[in-house]
C-alpha cells in the first residue's frame, strides 16, 4: 500500500502539459516581439546607410565641384566620381583615384543604384529608391 507521501512524490516529479504549453505561448509572444523589434531596428539601419553613402557622394561631389567649378551632369552620374568622365565637358586636371578612392560605386543597401540627377552643373540631387525599389515611393531617400 502507497503511503501518502509516497502519492505527493510522484505528483510532484515533472510538469503537466498545461504548463508546458503556458511556458511555451509566452516564450513564442517574447520571441515574435523581440522579432518584431529587431526587424524595425535592422531596416532603419539599413536607411541609416544610405543616408550616411549618399552624404559621402555629397562631399565627394564638393570636392568635384571645387576643382572644377560645376558638378558632373546627369549623364556622366556618379561614375564620375570615380573615373574621369568620357562624355560632356571632361576635366582636364582629373585626380588619379578619382574622388571616391573606390573601384567601383557602392550600391544603395537594397543592391540598387543610387540615382544622379544634374541638369544644370551647380545644383545636385542623389536619391535611393528605398527597399521597394521604385521611384517615387514614400520610401525613397533623398539628399538635402
Amino acid at each position: 500500500m502507497k503511503t501518502r507521501k509516497q502519492n505527493q512524490r510522484k505528483r510532484e516529479k515533472g510538469f503537466t502539459l498545461v504548463e508546458i504549453m503556458i511556458v511555451l505561448a509566452l516564450v513564442v509572444m517574447l520571441g515574435s516581439y523581440a522579432g518584431v523589434k529587431l526587424i524595425g531596428m535592422f531596416n532603419k539601419g539599413k536607411q541609416d546607410i544610405a543616408r550616411t553613402q549618399i552624404a559621402g557622394f555629397g562631399q565627394a561631389l564638393q570636392a568635384y565641384y571645387l576643382s572644377h567649378s560645376y558638378y558632373p551632369t546627369t549623364a556622366q552620374g556618379l561614375q564620375s566620381l570615380i573615373s574621369r568622365p568620357s562624355v560632356g565637358k571632361v576635366p582636364e586636371n582629373y585626380p588619379e583615384g578619382g574622388y571616391l578612392g573606390k573601384k567601383e560605386l557602392p550600391k544603395d543597401p537594397w543592391g540598387n543604384q543610387y540615382r544622379y540627377v544634374c541638369e544644370d552643373g551647380q545644383n545636385f540631387t542623389i536619391s535611393s529608391d528605398g527597399p521597394d525599389g521604385q521611384e517615387g515611393g514614400s520610401d525613397d531617400i533623398k539628399s538635402e
